[in-house]
C-alpha cells in the first residue's frame, strides 16, 4: 500500500521566533504502523543526518493524519483540509526539499499573466509575494 501522512511542527526561528507549519510524507508500507514507523526513520534522518535547513529548527512534529491509497483513482480526491481563523500568514513553501527520487515529480502552477521576462524579475521570484488565486468564487 502506499500511505501519505500530513504532519504539524513546532518550531522556533534562528531569531528565537516561534513558528508553526505542516509537511507531507509518501511511502509504501504493508500496514499503517510499518508507515509510521518510516515516517518516524526519514524524519529523524532528514533532522540529524542530512541536516537540511528546513528541519534544523523543529522542536516537535506531531501526526495530523495518515492516508492509506489502495488504488490509483481516476477522478480527484481531496486527501486533506484545513480551515484557520484571519488571514493567510506570511510563510514559507516548497515541494519535495529532501527528496532525490526520479519516481515522484512537483509541478507549480504559474499564471500566464505573471510570466519571468528577465533575471531581475527572478531574482524578485525569491522574495515573499502573495499567491495569485488558481480560481476565484464569488460569495
Amino acid at each position: 500500500m502506499l500511505y501519505s501522512g500530513h504532519f504539524s511542527f513546532d518550531e522556533i526561528s534562528r531569531s528565537g521566533q516561534e513558528r508553526h507549519g505542516y509537511f507531507t510524507c509518501l511511502v509504501k508500507a504493508g500496514t499503517p504502523e510499518l508507515a509510521l514507523q518510516k515516517f518516524k526513520q526519514r524524519i529523524q534522518t532528514i533532522r540529524e543526518d542530512i541536516q537540511d535547513p528546513l528541519f534544523k529548527d523543529i522542536q516537535a512534529v506531531y501526526v495530523e493524519d495518515i492516508v492509506e491509497i489502495g488504488d490509483s483513482p481516476d477522478e480527484a480526491v481531496v486527501t486533506r483540509f484545513q480551515s484557520s481563523d484571519g488571514p493567510f500568514p506570511r510563510s514559507r513553501s516548497c515541494s519535495l526539499p529532501t527528496s532525490d527520487t526520479k519516481e515522484i515529480k512537483a509541478y507549480q502552477w504559474i499564471p500566464k499573466s505573471d510570466p519571468v521576462t528577465d533575471k531581475q524579475q527572478a531574482v524578485q521570484e525569491q522574495e515573499y509575494k502573495e499567491a495569485v488565486p488558481f480560481m476565484q468564487f464569488s460569495s
